[in-house]
């Protein structure tokens, strides 16, 4: 049996998102692995934190269903941790993990489910595509990072926004927050060290 491996962009994934910032932004073409390479941060996040919550979003509820939640994610989950077991809830769309842990797949083009989204607080929230997200939504779903829980460790479980997208033009929220470093509303400097 092949030994599972990262690719070197997923990596660069993982590696960005074990690190000190809270916001970090993969960016690459089609195919490029980073809905897979996220999929396994948020999971190894949710094995490490038991009865922690996450949320995948995308702007389209069928898209972030048959892509990430039916596809990536089974994909990932046998390929990096094929010994554990997690049970699928396809009606309200979350996994649950052996320890408790909870990940959400969640659409936001639909306004009821983003109310049953915008209900609970998340450790982790991974906007997938997101250069199709509006900012003013991005906003709203910052509010609901704010679950606080503990690592199997003891300590706590920092908060972390993962956003992917293929790269885009200049106007682009995720251009001047990621790479000017301002708020793209005002353009006033954003904290040093949040975005990575």
């Amino acid at each position: 049996m092949p030994t599972f491996s990262l690719t070197a962009k997923q990596v660069e994934l993982r590696n960005a998102a074990a690190g000190p910032s809270r916001h970090i932004l993969g960016y690459g073409g089609s195919r490029s692995g980073k809905t897979f390479g996220f999929c396994y941060c948020v999971a190894t996040r949710a094995l490490a934190a038991p009865g922690s919550r996450h949320l995948v979003a995308r702007l389209h509820n069928i898209d972030v269903r048959q892509a990430v939640m039916m596809d990536t994610w089974p994909a990932m989950m046998r390929a990096a941790y094929s010994g554990v077991p997690y049970t699928q809830n396809k009606q309200d769309q979350f996994v649950t993990m052996p320890d408790g842990a909870e990940i959400w797949f969640g659409g936001l083009d639909d306004k009821e489910r983003v109310e049953k989204i915008l209900g609970k607080e998340f450790a982790t929230i991974y906007s997938n595509e997101c250069s199709q997200i509006a900012y003013e939504t991005i906003l709203t779903l910052r509010t609901r990072l704010a679950q606080n829980v503990k690592r199997r460790d003891g300590r706590d479980l920092p908060l972390k926004a993962y956003y992917d997208l293929n790269p885009v033009g200049r106007s682009h929220w995720t251009y001047r927050e990621f790479v000017e470093g301002v708020r793209p509303e005002n353009r006033l400097p954003l904290p040093a060290g949040t975005r990575a």
